[in-house]
């Protein structure tokens, strides 16, 4: 079959209607294929057409910018619609085109053909077979006049709408309130440039029984001889379902499965709404985080914590109200937006929500506490933008947790210029180590019994070029949150490996050097693997090494904690608890972990003798200790009356001011004729 040849690509028609096609998707606008669809009634358009060849009755231009059209509706929705005029033999037709690519092969297209002259002509019998063609076909036709009058409607049509061909014949459509939006439908698509011929719309409208319905309508444009619009000819379809489905599973998508609520998705775009609809209207944002929920989550399951977010969720519901929105973000994080009147109001939910949330839950037959953080900001006061609300929210809320967490915090401009502070000083800490910025400082620590130097504490501090020295906790906490202080924690146990090579030329073979290891940096699966290798490399033993750890990391340490700790050990560095006392100290710690220091904070020992208490528990703390026979370093000893006391208890070690302040590695070569080495 030749595919330029219409009359042999259409060698059985005999019936006239819709025309199922086969296109080469090319530029010569050439049929592949062409049969009368179901319904089709005879007609003389093989007549018309003669022997020429399709893209032959186009001329150039018209035929380049049909391809083009179709190629444009291809890459934008998947299919096309078109109208095209034929110059024949026998005078000009005009045919509505609307088709996809094939399944198999994206070169060819197929679809259906419709000849809109057929529908408008003055041709008795030509009128006739395409009426009874559209009346047959299993597709919805519409066709009305300039003025919204239906012209013809099919059964089709009646099956979505629910009116009869008899009903609206002749009728305007204006006259069925039920049709609702189709009227304006009709004046919208005359309102087109003259120039496009077909178009798509999507629609709501109403069915005879009022039922709402979606509906989808391809429409075409029907000219008489002289190219004016005298008709609108629309195919229809109903997509009330597809609609359905695609709201419900974007439902779905902006739900939390878990609680219920919505989602981030879900409530940025309220969010956006409430913006976009009334910018200057007061409202205010919080952002609350269940404090330690990671706890909950290692220690208890994560069936019960599932179950905790669960019972806090409805808690939430229950007291913002239904009308509220509410969403879960992350694993623990919760967002709403408040109607508060006035920044005191939300500061005041606020609180309410924090005691709210602290009330113990009943889960999985036990008593669970959990407290709250919570970031506070109001709009148009702080800001009118979403991603500025939530990023200000989310200043205020990392404001509340570090700042001892169970709080809230309201936006400021002070965030916010903290913020961008914080963003230079993360910036520039991840080249401090290529450049050479780090620098370790060491504080002495002495024997209580013979005042000799036994060990250093390696304190890490940052040079910056500009800004000048910065303090540890401009950076620490900073460097924990990134992860940065994972390779910088590197980085000091290499530096101290090789001040340890320096004391030995100096004749200080036994001092020790304490290091501190952070929460984050155990999160590391390579930490074990990497301190050994950093060991092998500088020829170091690990006993030459103390590694002081917080109490948050043991508080927090999972199984794979315990395993590394019990590793570390086994290579031989020796382990110590740093600032015993201070947060949420356990015995059951000294009999768990394979420790052999505690270090007791400075909090205790600043106010000796002063305060009977501190004394108290310090002694008590010592004694404690040595029945466990673990060692024991006094921080922050600053007077000689600490030091007694600390001496009268057999406290083994001493650090603080009294004996020496923190100083660089140069200079504590310098003065070490000052120190004896207990042998």
């Amino acid at each position: 079959m030749d595919p330029m040849d219409l009359t042999s690509s259409l060698p059985a028609l005999s019936r006239l209607g819709l025309w199922r096609f086969t296109r080469l998707n090319d530029a010569g606008w050439t049929l592949d294929g062409c049969e009368p669809g179901p319904g089709a009634d005879a007609h003389p358009l093989l007549r018309l057409f003669g022997n020429a060849a399709f893209g032959a009755l186009l001329d150039a231009t018209r035929r380049e910018q049909l391809h083009q059209q179709v190629r444009q509706q291809l890459a934008e929705r998947g299919h096309y619609q078109v109208q095209h005029r034929l110059a024949t033999a026998h005078g000009d037709i005009s045919l509505l085109e609307f088709g996809e690519p094939a399944d198999d092969q994206a070169q060819r297209l197929h679809g259906y053909l419709l000849p809109l002259d057929a529908v408008a002509a003055d041709l008795t019998d030509t009128a006739e077979l395409c009426r009874s063609a559209l009346e047959q076909s299993a597709e919805a036709f519409l066709l009305v006049d300039i003025n919204g009058r239906v012209v013809f409607s099919n059964p089709r049509f009646e099956a979505i709408t629910q009116y009869s061909p008899s009903e609206l014949q002749g009728r305007s459509l204006d006259e069925f309130p039920a049709l609702a939006s189709l009227p304006e439908l009709v004046r919208t698509a005359l309102r087109q440039k003259p120039d496009n011929d077909s178009w798509q719309i999507e629609f709501r409208s109403q069915r005879k029984s009022l039922e709402p319905y979606w509906g989808h309508m391809w429409v075409s444009r029907v000219r008489n001889a002289e190219g004016q619009t005298t008709h609108l000819l629309g195919l229809c379809e109903d997509v009330t379902l597809n609609k359905l489905n695609y709201q419900r599973q974007t439902q779905q998508t902006l739900r939390d499965s878990l609680s219920g609520l919505g989602n981030r998705p879900y409530f940025i775009g309220r969010l956006e709404q409430r913006l976009a609809e009334t910018p200057d209207a007061p409202f205010s944002l919080l952002l609350m985080d269940i404090d330690n929920f990671k706890r909950i989550n290692d220690n208890l399951g994560h069936e019960t914590g599932d179950k905790v977010l669960t019972s806090l969720s409805r808690r939430l519901r229950n007291a913002l109200g239904p009308k509220t929105c509410l969403a879960r973000f992350a694993s623990n994080e919760f967002a709403a937006l408040l109607d508060a009147s006035d920044l005191q109001d939300a500061e005041e939910v606020a609180q309410q929500l924090l005691h709210l949330l602290s009330r113990p839950l009943f889960v999985a037959n036990q008593l669970i506490n959990v407290t709250a953080s919570i970031g506070l900001v109001r709009s148009p006061e702080h800001a009118k933008h979403a991603q500025t609300l939530m990023q200000y929210a989310g200043l205020a809320l990392h404001k509340a947790k570090t700042s001892g967490k169970n709080r809230w915090q309201a936006f400021t401009p002070a965030l916010d210029a903290e913020a961008h502070r914080r963003q230079f000083i993360e910036h520039n800490l991840r080249h401090a180590i290529e450049r050479n910025e780090l620098l370790l400082y060491y504080q002495p620590k002495l024997c209580l019994k013979t005042d000799r130097l036994t060990g250093l504490e390696a304190l890490l501090r940052w040079q910056h070029p500009t800004e000048g020295m910065f303090p540890p906790d401009a950076f620490i906490g900073l460097a924990e949150e990134t992860g940065l202080i994972v390779p910088i924690g590197k980085w000091v146990v290499r530096e101290a490996c090789r001040m340890l090579h320096r004391l030995d030329a100096a004749g200080m073979g036994e001092v020790r050097i304490a290091i501190n290891l952070s929460p984050r940096q155990f999160h590391d699966t390579e930490l074990v693997n990497a301190l050994r290798d950093i060991l092998v490399q500088e020829k170091v033993e690990a006993s030459r090494l103390e590694l002081e750890l917080t109490e948050s990391l043991l508080l927090d340490a999972s199984q794979a904690n315990h395993q590394q700790l019990h590793q570390l050990k086994a290579l031989g560095f020796t382990l110590a608890m740093d600032d015993f006392g201070t947060g949420y100290s356990s015995l059951s710690y000294l009999k768990k972990f394979p420790l052999d220091t505690i270090k007791i904070d400075r909090s205790f020992v600043k106010d000796i003798p002063a305060n009977q208490d501190d004394m108290e528990i310090t002694a008590a703390v010592i004694a404690m200790a040595h029945k466990l026979r673990l060692r024991v370093v006094a921080e922050g000893i600053e007077t000689q009356e600490q030091l007694s006391f600390l001496r009268r208890q057999r406290c083994d070690t001493g650090q603080g001011y009294l004996f020496d302040r923190p100083i660089d590695g140069r200079e504590l070569l310098e003065r070490l004729r000052s120190y004896t080495v207990n042998a």
